[in-house]
């Protein structure tokens, strides 16, 4: 992870009327992750996300965004290079999808050509079809309209994305396709993404950090393993009792490796089956019981390898923690 963050904020304190919304936060977002903020309503990460972008003005500390200070002077070129993905969809109706895709790139002034063909590899990645782009976005279902967001936030390629609880509104099915299209664009485009959502699953399965936000405070910032494993405090702990990762067939293949499960190196003898590390070891099973060996994946890197041997270790773990609980 580079030294340098993209996003730092330093002491930074906001308050509404009476009530502190933010309490002398200090947080660092670096280049090319995904940091998911996790939360209860009302805890703050909203007013975090609407800090860092200037529409919310802190009473204290200091804000920095790809190194220039969140100032007056420097607001419009700041957003000018964040891409925003919101709840509210909001396309420009009486525009087509063509042209709520180029509006910001004509504003930069970015060449109508590589502009045009960025559109187009975002559209194959989000399963639209390319007439799309003649139609309003009131032809469009709420689940394509929020993809078409997503190809307008990265499709000028920002160093940064601000993503405000992007796909609450959605039925399970397009929630889990949007989160899905998202990694992959991400993996593409080696953006830096601030996710923000109140969904414990959703920001085990986004976030490569996590942060828990309580208060206008971020109570523990780490890894989804190390939080779902090494909780800070009771209130971080029961946030995510209720999670997937607690079902052992819906544990993410990434969380095995990280915990030293497998190995860096391929076993031999046995046959690679290449895997995103965000699918879940329920969905191997057929996959070891046939002697294959897993290559698992993240950001289009080979992280480590699984086998058969390895998931039952980890299933032998679970099951003795499990007894130890119960005693």
């Amino acid at each position: 992870m580079s030294s340098k963050p993209i996003i730092q904020l330093a002491n930074v304190s906001v308050v509404f009327g009476q009530q502190t919304a933010i309490d002398h936060l200090s947080l660092a977002v670096y280049p090319h992750e995904i940091l998911v903020l996790v939360g209860e309503s009302g805890g703050g990460k909203t007013t975090i996300l609407r800090t860092i972008s200037g529409l919310v003005k802190p009473i204290s500390g200091q804000i920095s965004v790809n190194g220039l200070p969140l100032n007056k002077e420097n607001l419009r070129h700041i957003r000018l290079n964040m891409g925003y993905v919101l709840q509210q969809i909001s396309l420009f109706p009486n525009m087509t999808i063509k042209q709520n895709l180029t509006l910001l790139p004509e504003i930069k002034h970015q060449a109508k050509k590589p502009t045009d063909q960025i559109i187009k590899e975002l559209m194959a990645a989000a399963k639209l079809p390319l007439d799309y782009l003649s139609k309003y976005p009131s032809e469009l279902s709420g689940g394509e309209q929020q993809r078409v967001g997503i190809i307008r936030a990265f499709g000028t390629r920002p160093a940064l994305i601000l993503m405000d609880e992007p796909f609450s509104a959605l039925d399970p099915v397009s929630r889990e396709q949007l989160q899905d299209l998202t990694l992959a664009i991400h993996a593409h485009f080696n953006n830096t993404i601030l996710f923000i959502t109140h969904d414990m699953n959703e920001a085990l399965k986004m976030g490569q950090r996590i942060g828990v936000v309580k208060d206008g405070q971020v109570l523990q910032l780490s890894t989804p393993d190390e939080i779902v494993r090494h909780p800070n405090n009771a209130y971080v702990k029961t946030l995510f009792n209720g999670s997937e990762a607690h079902q052992t067939q819906n544990v993410y293949l990434r969380r095995l490796v990280l915990a030293g499960y497998g190995q860096s190196t391929p076993f031999q003898g046995l046959e690679i089956t290449t895997i995103a590390g965000d699918q879940t070891l329920g969905t191997t099973y057929q996959i070891l019981a046939e002697n294959h060996q897993l290559a698992v994946k993240q950001q289009d890197q080979v992280i480590g390898y699984l086998n058969a041997d390895s998931v039952l270790r980890f299933l032998a773990a679970r099951a003795k923690k499990d007894d130890a609980k119960h005693t």
